[in-house]
């Protein structure tokens, strides 16, 4: 089973310059939002903990693999996962987030998946020019006919969300 948990609480403590897009060096700086997201991913963040070993407890034969950001990475706590804007650097930065957590933990991983005749691709994970957005240009397909589409649609969308839009 394959979890992804994008919401976890922020460690300004451990936050190292490479992870700090944007240095918080206390919550409380950030005002009532952010004191208010750090309690709502904390909250959630346990509530996960107790049901992962409430798994492991019910089927004890599965294979859980919980995906989460690095808790001490300020641009994915500080990111607003609702505005259009920045949704292109935030999927690239989560991205190439997930891409060094499966290069970090890949000999563990390989032994996990490996037993359910899975495997990662070393050749994608190593690649230093990988990226999750680039559409392709060659033989535009169907496919890529249709994700350029909805790019345009979703910058069309989060245009007009702006505030001050007519």
């Amino acid at each position: 089973m394959i979890c992804l948990n994008p919401l976890v609480p922020f460690d300004a403590r451990e936050a190292p310059a490479a992870l700090a897009g944007a240095r918080i060096p206390r919550l409380v700086v950030g005002g009532l939002p952010v004191v208010l997201s750090q309690t709502f991913r904390t909250l959630i963040h346990s509530r996960l903990e107790l049901g992962m070993r409430g798994y492991e407890r019910s089927h004890p034969k599965t294979t859980i693999l919980l995906f989460e950001p690095d808790h001490r990475d300020s641009r994915m706590f500080l990111a607003n996962t609702f505005g259009y804007s920045q949704r292109h650097a935030l999927a690239e930065h989560a991205y190439q987030q997930t891409r060094h957590l499966l290069r970090t933990r890949r000999g563990v991983l390989r032994r996990q998946l490996a037993a359910h005749n899975l495997h990662l691709l070393d050749a994608v994970l190593d690649d230093p020019h990988q990226r999750l957005l680039g559409l392709p240009t060659v033989g535009a397909g169907t496919l890529a006919t249709a994700l350029r589409r909805l790019d345009e649609v979703l910058d069309d969308l989060g245009r007009e969300l702006e505030p001050g839009a007519a």
